[in-house]
């Protein structure tokens, strides 16, 4: 859970406040509960405090990580001495403390044995917003502080001297399971055996309020249209008696894609669909925002049209959506700039223009560092269900239920756990209520690592007492999977030379987050990463250079080379995963990534602009291929205005097939000469 901690005031800062007559928020002191434990987690990134891989080991480096409530993740602040106002910060998974191991600046901060050194001290001085606290080491005064500000997992904590940087900044959650047995729950979850695989995941059951129609996604099943992957596929089931059975599923072809799709929401009294995505005109599709289409729409007539929502945007794919039936209230599940950790809950209300206000926080109470999604608002429009990785559960995700106290979105009651047996050491969310709020449906995975399925359950009764479970959960740890070594080098692009940089790996595939960070060493550029099977994206940086990145799938150990062109006026780089229809100028769902990519490095670096630079092979006519390539380097461009990049620093021009890079006279070379490039112009 999320606990509002107030900061304390040291007696200096009273004093420098009457001096210049400034007054002063009256501040309780704050003092850690010995006997809990606590999730600490970096103010600028939302990751928290952990110890890297999970070890055991003496020396153990920490790091930042996506917040799950790993047993390394939470730590115990113990008083050094009796009325000491300096703690030692006690690993739970290892007893070791958390020690500053080196007096230098930026010197790893790493786990070992208590031995009462002042560098296993640390004193909580408030710092930033409220509830907010550097970690200052007694033995020089250094504060502890992430080496990079980002996100990614794996960047490690370090001690610097004191700046009141936010990533020098803390947020402490007190860990504890909110379950409260009296109040009327669940009954027995009930299989939906008509519809559930054996293999495959069904996902986000969505019920007309008659009753008798059922959607959900299923993803990982050799029966959807691009087989065994991670992309969900829309299907539908019948019942004719109001759902106590139901007819084996359909395929929605009407509405799926080769990208993920799924219905979020019935609307319009049963007449509308809100479904995943952006549906474009010309038949392609782009996995961001939502869509409303009608129902009963076949063939041709089956046109979605987006819902324009005000400055959205997320960091990730991993969006989910809901809105109310009478179409006032849309929830949101994003990762944006404001988010507590990962994926955060938002509101939007429609506007007179026909628009929807952008996204707006619901607050620390409802959110955790962790990943909240799956949001459901009861008819009341008060009483919201929700899934998330962040606060204290069984096992994997966990369904929970807070209160709406206020009209300001941002004030609830603490989010309770549905508890037993709605949730248990598996995967349990996506819950919603029927029409009357007698049946409840959701989606569970009864075991930590086995396919999700679809339940249904009576609501309105008392939950079975569950007293296997302790009063703190225990988080499942889910079965390691078999490691491959991924090595290379990174490299100046014009000598050849090694570089020393930072190297960010990341998963692609969702079943599994794995994000990590390596420094090459100085003499070869050389990094390795131990990793499970899988997709990975690549991203080396160095200041003065612009971020070369690559795509790597690993089936087998391997190494890749990455080469990082000097960031001075003149540089050019090719986006070589811009992807668009045959002929046309609209981007392809597989080019987001790389433009999400460049619109960071543009917002990081706001001096630099650029001029994208569009080509064609020779086929066709010259005139018409100038067109095209100008077209295209317009949208990519109107794209990039779209996510904050200023119009005014971003230049384009189309030079057709004029200039080639490679012989036209085979399709093998010719595609080569299909491409769009940046060039730094200042």
């Amino acid at each position: 859970m999320i606990n509002l901690l107030v900061r304390a005031t040291a007696p200096w800062i009273l004093l420098i406040c009457v001096l210049i007559s400034v007054p002063a928020r009256a501040q309780a002191t704050f003092t850690p509960d010995e006997n809990a434990w606590y999730g600490v987690v970096a103010r600028s990134s939302g990751r928290s405090l952990d110890v890297t891989n999970a070890s055991s080991e003496a020396g153990a480096a920490t790091v930042q990580w996506e917040f799950t409530h790993a047993n390394s993740q939470q730590w115990r602040f113990v008083p050094a001495a009796k009325g000491s106002d300096f703690y030692r910060i006690e690993a739970r998974h290892s007893g070791k403390c958390l020690t500053l191991e080196k007096p230098d600046e930026n010197a790893p901060l790493v786990q070992r044995p208590w031995t009462g050194s002042f560098y296993q001290q640390w004193k909580l001085v408030p710092s930033g917003p409220l509830g907010s606290f550097m970690l200052i080491s007694r033995g020089n005064d250094k504060c502890a502080a992430l080496a990079a500000a980002d996100k990614f997992n794996g960047t490690p904590v370090v001690g610097q001297r004191v700046q009141n940087r936010a990533t020098q900044q803390w947020k402490l959650f007190k860990l504890r399971l909110n379950v409260d047995p009296t109040q009327p729950g669940f009954g027995p979850p009930e299989p939906l055996l008509s519809l559930n695989t054996t293999t495959g995941n069904e996902l986000q059951p969505v019920v007309t309020p008659d009753g008798n129609t059922l959607y959900f996604s299923r993803t990982r099943y050799s029966g959807n249209k691009e087989g065994v992957t991670e992309s969900g596929d829309i299907w539908m089931s019948t019942s004719a008696n109001n759902g106590r059975t139901w007819a084996p599923a359909t395929r929605l072809d009407a509405l799926n894609t080769t990208q993920n799709n799924g219905v979020m929401s019935v609307v319009r009294e049963g007449r509308t669909l809100l479904v995943r995505g952006d549906y474009q005109r010309d038949g392609t599709f782009r996995d961001e925002g939502i869509s409303r289409v009608e129902r009963e729409a076949t063939g041709k007539n089956v046109k979605p049209v987006a819902v324009e929502i005000a400055n959205y945007y997320s960091a990730g794919p991993a969006t989910s959506f809901y809105m109310t039936p009478d179409e006032q209230i849309l929830l949101l599940s994003l990762e944006r700039g404001d988010s507590q950790g990962a994926n955060d809950l938002y509101v939007s209300r429609p506007t007179t223009d026909g628009l929807w206000t952008e996204p707006f926080n619901l607050g620390g109470v409802v959110n955790s560092p962790g990943f909240e999604f799956a949001p459901w608002l009861a008819p009341d429009g008060k009483t919201l269900y929700f899934s998330s990785y962040g606060h204290a559960g069984y096992g994997s995700a966990d369904i929970f239920v807070t209160t709406r106290l206020d009209e300001t979105w941002t004030r609830w009651t603490e989010p309770r756990n549905l508890g037993a047996p709605l949730n248990g050491p598996g995967f349990d969310a996506y819950l919603s209520l029927t029409a009357d709020g007698k049946q409840a449906y959701y989606a569970s995975s009864r075991t930590a690592n086995g396919p999700a399925d679809l339940f249904r359950t009576p609501t309105g009764v008392l939950p079975v007492a569950d007293t296997s479970k302790p009063a703190a959960p225990e988080p499942v740890v889910p079965a390691v999977a078999a490691r491959m070594l991924l090595t290379g080098r990174t490299l100046d692009a014009k000598t050849r030379q090694p570089l020393v940089t930072e190297v960010k790996i990341v998963r692609l595939d969702p079943n599994i987050i794995f994000n990590a960070t390596a420094r090459t060493d100085a003499t070869g550029g050389s990094y390795q990463f131990s990793v499970p099977p899988g997709r990975y994206r690549l991203q080396a940086t160095r200041a003065g250079y612009l971020t070369a990145t690559d795509t790597v799938n690993m089936t087998g150990s391997r190494s890749v080379e990455l080469a990082l062109v000097p960031a001075a006026v003149g540089s050019s780089l090719e986006l070589p995963t811009l992807i668009f229809a045959q002929g046309k100028y609209t981007l392809l769902p597989a080019s987001y990534t790389e433009l999400n990519r460049l619109a960071r490095t543009l917002q990081d670096n706001p001096t630099v602009n650029i001029r994208l630079e569009g080509h064609t092979d020779n086929q066709g006519r010259a005139d018409l291929n100038v067109k095209l390539s100008e077209d295209r380097v317009a949208e990519v461009k109107r794209y990039l205005v779209t996510r904050g990049v200023a119009e005014t620093r971003i230049s384009t021009v189309g030079y057709g097939g004029s200039k080639p890079r490679a012989s036209n006279d085979r399709e093998e070379t010719r595609k080569l000469n299909r491409r769009v490039e940046f060039t730094i112009v200042k």
